[in-house]
């Protein structure tokens, strides 16, 4: 399916929008323009990504929203969802792409129903047609997490994620760049000492096959802080090391943020920690050991395809 068939958002060609009137207040901060070439893939709409949809988008930063087909705002979704009950019962990718439209009317949005992990193969298509300069990973399992970081592996795409602890205590967001640590390397050095001892089960981020269990409990105000991060964070990458508002190391790809004091998990709250982790050479998705295993799978291929192999195994 081509993207001229998809539902695009946006009603800049109106005239409703007065642009420079829009970015007034913003416009010594930021190259809005040089924003506006931009495209982000936002992959997940659920209370974090719609938060990262909307500040990106009311920048006017191309957005690709993806989300699961069939994904219905349900009532239990709205106390901590960006949507409301004018949304209940819709699709949230279509009602996000007109919430971000309303914020923005000049932001160019293309919506595309996809599950991350059962259609991998069209999100790989989609994204090597589009090239977005940026993955925003908002899914809430590890299942999807590493189903799109072996999809930017391969295409050299820059990824900008994020989760939120369970009971709301905190959460992370990592940054993977193309050549460096991967999601793989991050998620296998990820402290689950950031986890309350006595909380429910944490997830085991360094397993991708492991099954994800009920949505972490969190407040509203959990996410959205964790959220704004990601965005942070996002659009830092998007205006380069010059112009950076963070200026963050640029070898920092991991920080955790304390919600609020849990005792043995997080002294202070309100507090970030920067890590840098380093690339794994054992890292199962971008590290050599996977790529040895390759090569030496081609090269006894290409053996079995010989003709002296085939003679050998003859009777």
């Amino acid at each position: 399916m081509r993207w001229e068939n998809r539902p695009r958002f946006g009603l800049a060609e109106t005239g409703f929008m007065n642009r420079d009137e829009f970015y007034r207040r913003i416009a010594d901060l930021l190259d809005t323009c040089g924003l506006e070439s931009k495209t982000v893939a936002v992959i997940g709409l659920g209370s974090g990504g719609s938060r990262v949809a909307a500040e990106l988008g009311r920048l006017g930063i191309q957005l690709l929203l993806v989300e699961r087909p069939g994904e219905l705002l349900e009532e239990h979704n709205i106390v901590r969802h960006l949507l409301g009950y004018r949304s209940l019962g819709k699709p949230k990718l279509t009602e996000m792409a007109a919430y971000i439209q309303n914020l923005n009317p000049g932001a160019r949005v293309i919506a595309w129903p996809l599950d991350a992990v059962e259609q991998g193969r069209r999100l790989g298509r989609l994204l090597e047609e589009r090239r977005p300069d940026l993955i925003a990973v908002c899914t809430d399992n590890e299942p999807s997490k590493h189903a799109i970081n072996q999809l930017a592996l391969r295409l050299r795409l820059p990824q900008i994620g994020a989760a939120v602890y369970d009971g709301g205590i905190g959460g992370e967001v990592y940054r993977a760049s193309p050549g460096k640590a991967c999601y793989g390397c991050i998620a296998a050095q990820l402290q689950l000492r950031y986890q309350p001892r006595d909380s429910r089960q944490a997830q085991n981020y360094s397993n991708p096959s492991v099954e994800e269990g009920q949505a972490t409990c969190a407040l509203s105000l959990d996410i959205e802080q964790i959220a704004l991060l990601q965005c942070r964070m996002a659009l830092d990458l998007l205006l380069g090391q010059e112009h950076s508002l963070l200026r963050l190391p640029p070898e920092v790809n991991l920080c955790v943020f304390a919600n609020r004091v849990v005792p043995g998990t997080f002294a202070r709250p309100l507090h970030c920690e920067f890590f840098s982790v380093s690339k794994r050479a054992d890292c199962l998705e971008c590290g050599e050991a996977p790529a040895q295993v390759e090569a030496e799978a081609e090269r006894i291929l290409r053996g079995l395809k010989s003709p002296a192999v085939i003679s050998r195994s003859a009777p």
